[in-house]
């Protein structure tokens, strides 16, 4: 059988593509839109600690007692923010060629561990343990011991 064309088809076949193409167009510009946000938001620069207010300023033994004594507030209060702590370095080491600084007190089982950025290992040889000092970072929780990730020594 032969369909027939007859003007009113040949509308109808023709609006039909276009609706379709439409479709097509938009669902194209929502994929390129969605991974242009993707790689704006996978490549967004780091805060600059150094130069950024802390948002908390404590010594190292009422940090740890805070997650000691109340885990869960603590972690709402001071994860992803910016924490300068003050304390006395317990041990300095290094992980992946980056120095780590574990600020405690000799009595105390648990401790901070701050993760330097690479920018700051030259500051690091001018420390001595049992010395006290100040660092800045970003608290990442609690485990056994405070993280605190992307850190500066403080002046």
């Amino acid at each position: 059988m032969c369909r027939k064309w007859n003007l009113k088809t040949i509308k109808k076949t023709i609006r039909v593509k276009i609706t379709k193409f439409k479709i097509l167009i938009g669902i194209f510009f929502i994929v390129i839109s969605s991974l242009f946000l993707l790689l704006k938001y996978y490549n967004k620069p780091h805060k600059d600690i150094r130069n950024l207010k802390a948002d908390y300023v404590l010594n190292a033994q009422y940090l740890l007692n805070e997650f000691q004594q109340d885990e869960d507030s603590a972690t709402k209060k001071y994860t992803n923010n910016i924490v300068q702590v003050k304390g006395q370095i317990f041990e300095i080491s290094t992980l992946n060629g980056n120095s780590v600084i574990t600020l405690k007190k000799q009595d105390s089982e648990s401790s901070i561990i701050c993760h330097l950025l690479p920018e700051d290992n030259i500051n690091v040889l001018k420390l001595k343990k049992g010395q006290n000092v100040a660092i800045k970072g970003i608290c990442t929780g609690f485990l056994l011991d405070v993280i605190m990730v992307r850190c500066v020594i403080d002046k």
